[in-house]
């Protein structure tokens, strides 16, 4: 399997990411590790609550059922289909995200969902999109409320004001794709490109925007944004029985913080799995609540590598359901859509 991962276009293209994404978790783990205390960490990897944790992943798992009716719903402007039908297909995402670099998943979860469901994989790749887009506007809200009552770093501050201004551009130009694909297209005809390559872009741009096509329903963003609420609370109360299973009690307001800052934290380029974007900045999250280093890096990198193996024996589980090989998924992630654009240029 390697050798065919190093053969790939996609992975060739993106190479040098891959290795620098991977130097900087390397570089983020050290920073965690290097004043670490290795027998407190032992003791209370030891004394954990083993009961408690399985309570724990069983309510994460609950997050991934409320992240999948969310999804459809957001869905649902280019299909409807069954309750938690897309499921499965939303776990290989986070499965292949735990495998790959780059959030290759995300492309593995459109691909999958748009071969299974027989609608625009390009559409559905927008509906992804605009899933985290929602995560990342719910998460600053969440953050400058927090804010209120926390003293929070200066730096911190600015870090999620910039995320506001950058995520605010994209949610501007995306509504904007939704209600303007005409204009949007004559745009695109205004470069000059060849024929069948001016005709395959705009063929996947419209598909594109027709995933965006939520944006124009009311009732379905209000839907969402109560959802992703919902989906945002589970999590938070999984995590806080993960940290109160090692010793570490705190309250779902404070889950709720760590989850927001190491979710921002995962835009970082790093390894699979955001190995080391996760430790580092809960490391911060957690010290502002006056946990120190060496228990916050043991307890977060503890609930990180749960979390890694429960997605790992969901997406197993998934795998067999839906009679789709690990090698299908690596090739979902890993080739260029030929056959859709083919269709496309026609």
């Amino acid at each position: 399997m390697s050798y065919k991962f190093l053969r790939s276009n996609k992975i060739k293209k993106h190479f040098f990411k891959i290795i620098l994404s991977c130097l900087i978790s390397i570089l983020l783990i050290y920073l965690c590790v290097r004043n670490l205390d290795f027998t407190q960490s032992v003791n209370i990897i030891k004394n954990a609550n083993l009961k408690s944790v399985a309570f724990a992943l069983v309510i994460y798992i609950l997050s991934f059922v409320a992240r999948s009716l969310r999804w459809e719903y957001i869905l649902l402007p280019l299909k409807k289909i069954k309750p938690f039908r897309s499921f499965f297909f939303l776990v290989f995402g986070f499965f292949m995200n735990n495998v790959l670099p780059l959030r290759l998943g995300e492309f593995v979860r459109a691909k999958v969902a748009g071969e299974k469901l027989q609608i625009s994989r390009s559409g559905v790749f927008a509906t992804v999109v605009v899933e985290r887009l929602v995560d990342v506007i719910i998460f600053i809200i969440i953050f400058f409320l927090i804010a209120l009552f926390v003293d929070i770093p200066g730096w911190l501050k600015h870090t999620f004001i910039l995320c506001t201004v950058i995520f605010g551009l994209i949610f501007v130009v995306l509504f904007f794709m939704s209600k303007k694909q005409e204009k949007f297209v004559s745009l695109i005809s205004k470069f000059h490109l060849p024929l069948n390559f001016s005709n395959m872009v705009e063929n996947l741009f419209v598909k594109f925007s027709n995933g965006l096509e939520f944006f124009q329903h009311t009732k379905l963003i209000i839907i969402v944004l109560l959802m992703s609420a919902v989906v945002w609370y589970i999590e938070a109360f999984s995590y806080k029985l993960f940290f109160g299973a090692f010793g570490v009690e705190i309250s779902v307001m404070q889950a709720l913080f760590f989850i927001v800052v190491t979710g921002v934290a995962t835009m970082i380029p790093t390894a699979p799995g955001f190995v080391g974007a996760i430790e580092a900045s809960g490391i911060v999250a957690l010290g502002i609540f006056g946990i120190d280093q060496s228990t916050a890096f043991t307890t977060i990198a503890s609930v990180h590598f749960g979390d890694i193996i429960m997605t790992y024996l969901i997406g197993i589980i998934g795998m067999i359901k839906e009679k789709i090989s690990f090698s299908d998924l690596f090739k979902f992630a890993t080739t260029e859509e030929k056959r859709e654009n083919k269709q496309n240029g026609k």
